[in-house]
């Protein structure tokens, strides 16, 4: 019979071998979810993602805007996929702001856009949303987004959670998670089992947008521009080689005031020619716009998750001494804001970097929940007063231009001069 170790050699061996990594799961493969699930693996989670979508579309969503802000929190998870980034899209250059008639040049808010890197670290750029999409799933190991998996139930087991998740084409599974990230967007389902609070609040406005070939003519190369008033917004930018971005958005009011009714055109397309017919550069672009290309939506925000004081409240931290479960949201899934200050993604990829920074070095079932409880309060902190701007200057650009500029010139420093540290050395 061999000689068996002894006990000091067992602890020891038991002590030199490392603790099985921790396993995540990411809800929704947005562009958050896949930050998110990027973050949390490099510092050492398998993290994987679930989304409900069939597939990634290339025609997924329209054109958005990443500030110094976003760009660094990006470059500190993931060194070099800034510049990824960048080179799916067009770096800003040229701002142009003005009355919604085009007639009255307008100072603009955010000073010259070229001097970006020189003082916040990073430019501003305007991308593709499938097209950043695709770059952020490809910095993540095959086999990790598993697609056509739409989430019904989140349930306490064992430490963690189980998720259940439904297909298509019917079917269940489920999957057990050491923690459990809600990244699914302003309808997130997960946020309805955790907060159940219904629908988003409507902001009064709806926005149209659509994506067309570039021409010069039209914009010029690494522009944008803005035309504001009398409760309409003209919106175009340069995307990337062969790319114009536009939206349209209107209030309730000036719809209303137009005496335009919608049922009364034969397409969305028409109704919008006739609508928008008098906001500056919009005439020619809709006129070049195929009409199954226009989405449509009701512009809306999440009222943050914050106590009459201002104090971070989290419905699902638990009370009387418990730590909650270890579930938490990301995102628009957490804060879901208005886009006039263009900062839903860009929060989003700090929300991911503050996850993982607050998750690394977590071991146990308690240090997790502490972890994602300390996440929870520091991701709410910075984006609810974002939440509550951006709801402010969504108003105001149709209201008062001279209010308009001067908030957002007040709030840019403080959104945009935030920088990350690498979040692995």
């Amino acid at each position: 019979m061999k000689d068996l170790p002894s006990p000091s050699l067992l602890l020891l061996l038991l002590l030199a071998t490392p603790a099985a990594a921790l396993r995540a799961g990411v809800i929704g493969g947005g562009l958050g979810g896949l930050a998110c699930c990027n973050a949390l693996r490099k510092v050492g989670i398998e993290a994987e993602v679930f989304e409900r979508a069939p597939k990634l579309s290339p025609q997924a969503g329209t054109g958005l805007t990443l500030w110094p802000n976003g760009l660094s929190a990006l470059e500190a998870i993931d060194p070099g996929l800034s510049a990824h980034v960048l080179r799916a899209g067009s770096t800003t250059q040229h701002i142009e702001v003005t009355s919604a008639d085009g007639l009255t040049k307008l100072p603009n808010p955010t000073g010259d856009p070229r001097r970006f890197p020189s003082t916040y670290g990073h430019p501003m750029a305007n991308v593709r949303w499938s097209k950043l999409q695709k770059v952020l799933a490809a910095r993540l190991p095959e086999g990790i987004i598993h697609l056509d998996r739409q989430l019904t139930k989140v349930e306490p087991a064992g430490g963690g959670v189980t998720a259940h998740f439904e297909r298509s084409e019917g079917g269940a599974e489920s999957a057990h998670f050491d923690l459990l990230v809600g990244a699914d967007g302003i309808n997130s389902a997960l946020r309805q089992q955790l907060v159940g609070d219904g629908a988003p609040r409507d902001a009064g406005r709806t926005i149209w947008r659509s994506i067309i070939p570039y021409e010069e003519r039209l914009l010029q190369a690494g522009s944008c521009s803005m035309s504001a008033g009398a409760g309409k917004v003209g919106f175009l930018t340069h995307l990337s080689e062969g790319e114009l971005y536009w939206s349209a958005f209107a209030t309730d009011e000036a719809i209303a005031k137009s005496g335009l009714v919608r049922a009364d055109f034969s397409t969305v397309k028409e109704y919008l020619v006739a609508q928008f017919s008098d906001v500056y550069k919009l005439l020619p672009v809709l006129e070049m716009t195929a009409e199954e290309a226009i989405l449509e939506r009701r512009v809306a925000d999440r009222v943050p998750l914050v106590d009459g004081s201002g104090k971070v409240a989290i419905p699902w931290a638990g009370g009387d001494g418990e730590a909650g479960l270890p579930v938490t949201l990301l995102g628009d899934a957490f804060h879901a804001m208005i886009p006039s200050l263009g900062q839903g993604a860009n929060t989003s990829f700090e929300g991911a970097y503050r996850l993982a920074a607050a998750l690394r070095g977590a071991t146990t079932a308690e240090e997790v929940v502490a972890a994602l409880r300390a996440y929870e309060v520091a991701q709410m902190e910075r984006a609810h007063w974002i939440v509550k701007q951006s709801a402010e200057q969504g108003r105001t650009v149709y209201e008062d231009r001279d209010e308009f500029m001067r908030r957002q010139q007040m709030a840019q420093d403080d959104m945009w001069g935030i920088a990350f540290k690498p979040l692995v050395a």
